[in-house]
């Protein structure tokens, strides 16, 4: 009887051990693919959601909620005079082709791809790069 005990004990705790090893990769994993460009809202400071956000200058600008979206689309240049260095970077569109390394001089061609527009030179580049990003569109 006690080493039945013993034995339901330890197999109790490497339960728990790895239920909360697959918790925490599961996590790891969620965070990971968060779909943003700017990680704080411009008005309040707040992280922002991937599910509320508005298109500037062609980049995607995320938000804590939709009534920022409004008042960011009142007064953009001074939301994001707000903003850290590293979220106004994440705002702006790429300048070369991330596929043929060329400048681009047109941004008419575009997928969007975990919630960032890529930019590119020509069709060619961004058909390549939908083919190695599945889910780019």
């Amino acid at each position: 009887m006690r080493r039945l005990t013993l034995l339901v004990a330890i197999l109790a705790v490497l339960g728990g051990v790895a239920a909360g090893t697959a918790l925490a990769t599961g996590d790891e994993k969620a965070s990971a693919k968060k779909p943003v460009t700017n990680t704080m809202c411009p008005l309040m400071g707040d992280e922002v959601s991937a599910k509320v956000r508005t298109e500037h200058d062609g980049q995607w600008v995320y938000f804590c909620c939709a009534g920022c979206v409004e008042s960011f689309k009142a007064d953009p240049a001074a939301a994001i005079a707000k903003m850290s260095d590293s979220d106004k970077a994440a705002i702006q569109k790429n300048a070369t082709c991330p596929i043929s390394g060329e400048a681009i001089s047109s941004f008419k061609v575009r997928s969007e791809f975990e919630g960032r527009f890529t930019y590119f030179c020509c069709p060619s580049c961004k058909t390549t790069f939908d083919k190695d990003h599945p889910g780019a569109k």
